[in-house]
């Protein structure tokens, strides 16, 4: 992954939100819950870099396809005759379909830790929800007078 302000930025907020959540896990069921959703996100990044590895060759060759075939629509500019061999344009083209292939893996990864940020939330939700004092009275109820009375 490329090193962007952006990704840094999610990368600090997604340890903090690990870290706040990890003070208020309480009871065991919750340490349960928070290390699964850690084991499943663990599992689906390891599964996607595996995918990618393994499938970039193919990934790489749709890629060219979908650019050529968006770069052959409509064109106002006069196209390059096709009996020039102009190699910058394979190399752009290979340039384009790599930086596509790397875009579309890096969202596939934020999707996943944007799930396990989801997911933490919802704990978080419901830690905060279990432990809340119940508010079973209302104010008029709660207040009284201790002392005498006028009437």
């Amino acid at each position: 992954m490329t090193l962007s302000p952006e990704n840094s930025l999610r990368d600090v907020f997604a340890s903090a939100v690990r870290q706040h959540l990890q003070r208020n896990l309480r009871t065991g069921e919750d340490w349960d819950r928070f290390k699964a959703i850690q084991r499943e996100t663990d599992a689906r990044l390891m599964t996607e870099q595996a995918a990618h590895k393994r499938d970039f060759s193919q990934r790489m060759a749709e890629a060219k396809e979908i650019i050529l075939r968006e770069e052959s629509g409509v064109r106002l500019d006069h196209p390059v005759p096709s009996w020039t061999a102009n190699r910058s344009s394979m190399d752009a083209l290979d340039r384009k379909a790599g930086e596509r292939v790397q875009h579309d893996h890096e969202r596939r990864i934020a999707a996943i830790k944007k799930d396990e940020l989801n997911a933490f939330r919802d704990l978080t939700a419901e830690i905060r929800a279990r432990d809340a004092p119940e508010q079973t009275q209302s104010l008029a109820q709660t207040w009284r007078r201790s002392g005498p009375t006028r009437s």
